[in-house]
Formats: structure tokens, C-alpha cells, sequence
């Protein structure tokens, strides 16, 4: 199994995002401090077109294969753009191994032994895509949409009588890590799309998705509480 971080340049919400320090650490860092100690991991590589993120992934034991081409490198390219075109030539690095750990760069806060079970459920389970997820914190199934004279109506008309504890379990992508077979995924325009998505609930404490500044200072929160925890590494 590989380990792969995508951490392109050029974020435009969050400046520097895969680079910036998280405890005097960048938050790339923090992140291969912990995939550098799993265990059979054929290699930690990490896909940038920007070269002062390279030199980071570098400095804290990520492999750089040289710059991740431009169609890839802007904020167009989605998920299933880089498993299908960029993934590849990372496995074929690593001597053809086709298992992939997919690691967001901001997946700082996550522990060594939670990517452990993640890798102990996928070997368990062979589920097309294992997907770190967290539940809804309220259900969708009590969504209400405009409808096209402005009020709200119910996304799931059927749904609204039923009681909460009866509602089905619903989660949402945490945004932190996957794990699939890159051959597998090639089949799939989507990697939700696939007929066997295995969910693999983390704390929420750990799921944060960076995607604005109000995300990022979530994200130093946590961090800081985990610290007076003694959680980090």
C-alpha cells in the first residue's frame, strides 16, 4: 500500500493552506510525521506543482516525483481527476503496488492508530472504496429546499412525520482519508459512485475539512485542545 497526499499550490480561501504551521509545524508535516510510522507502507508520496511544498513533503519524509501537471493542479481538479490521471504514476514508483492510502494534506489531527484500523477494516472488508465519514449532526432527511416560488419544502417529503430515532443512519464524508484499489476505482466516474463504499467513522474532533478560514481556526482549536490532551504527536 502507498500512501498518497495531494497539496497543490495556490489555494485561494485559505492561503498556503497545505503548508501552513499548525503548532509551529506545517500542517503537511504534522501529517507525514504520522504516515512515515505506519506500517507496510510501500511509500508516503506527495503530488504538488508547487516547489516550496515539495521541499516541505521532502523535509518530513514525503516522496516528490517532480511536478504534478497543470491540468491537475487547479481548483477544477476534483478527487476522481487525480485517482484517475495522477495516482498512477505514484504506484507504478512504488513497483506497481495498486493499494492506495489517500491522505488530505490538512488531515493533521488524525492519529497513527485510527489509519491502523482503517487499514485493518479495508484488508478485513475489500470494499471497493473505504471512506472516513461522520454522521450528520442532523439528519437529511429533515432537509428543507426553496422551491420555485420561495418557500421551503421538504427535500424528502416522506420523511417529515417520522421520528428522529427512527430516521436511517446518514453520514457525510469527513473529508480526511480513503483507501481503494486504483485499478478498482478506475471503473467509477465518482468514488461514491461505487457499488461497495465501506464507511469508517472517526471522531469528529478529527474532521475537519479545510476548505475556508473559519475551518482553519476549527482546526487550530482542536489541535490545541488534543495538545492539552496529549494526543499530538
Amino acid at each position: 500500500m502507498i500512501a498518497y497526499i495531494p497539496a497543490r499550490g495556490g489555494s485561494k480561501r485559505v492561503p498556503l493552506k497545505n503548508i501552513r504551521p499548525l503548532g509551529g509545524v506545517p500542517v503537511l508535516g504534522r501529517v507525514l510525521q504520522v504516515l512515515t510510522r505506519l506500517d507496510a507502507i510501500s511509500g508516503v508520496f506527495v503530488s504538488t506543482d508547487d516547489p516550496a511544498i515539495a521541499v516541505v513533503a521532502e523535509k518530513y519524509g514525503g516522496i516528490w516525483l517532480g511536478p504534478r501537471e497543470p491540468a491537475l493542479s487547479d481548483d477544477k481538479a476534483g478527487f476522481i481527476d487525480l485517482m484517475h490521471r495522477d495516482v498512477q504514476r505514484h504506484c507504478d514508483a512504488a513497483g506497481g503496488d495498486r493499494e492506495v492510502l489517500f491522505v488530505l494534506a490538512t488531515a493533521a489531527l488524525v492519529p497513527l492508530d485510527v489509519y491502523r484500523s482503517a487499514q485493518e477494516t479495508w484488508t478485513r472488508c475489500r470494499p471497493d472504496i473505504l471512506m472516513s465519514v461522520l454522521p450528520f449532526a442532523k439528519s437529511p432527511y429533515w432537509a428543507l429546499v426553496p422551491g420555485p416560488d420561495g418557500y421551503l419544502r421538504p427535500l424528502f417529503p416522506k420523511m417529515v412525520r417520522v421520528n428522529s430515532q427512527d430516521l436511517p443512519l446518514a453520514y457525510t464524508d469527513a473529508g480526511l482519508f480513503y483507501i481503494f484499489d486504483v485499478d478498482v476505482m478506475q471503473r467509477f466516474g465518482s468514488h461514491k459512485d461505487v457499488d461497495r463504499l465501506q464507511p469508517f467513522l472517526v471522531d469528529k474532533s478529527y474532521g475537519i475539512d479545510v476548505d475556508n478560514e473559519d475551518d482553519w481556526a476549527a482546526l487550530e482549536e482542536c489541535f490545541v485542545r488534543s495538545s492539552e490532551d496529549g494526543k499530538n504527536v
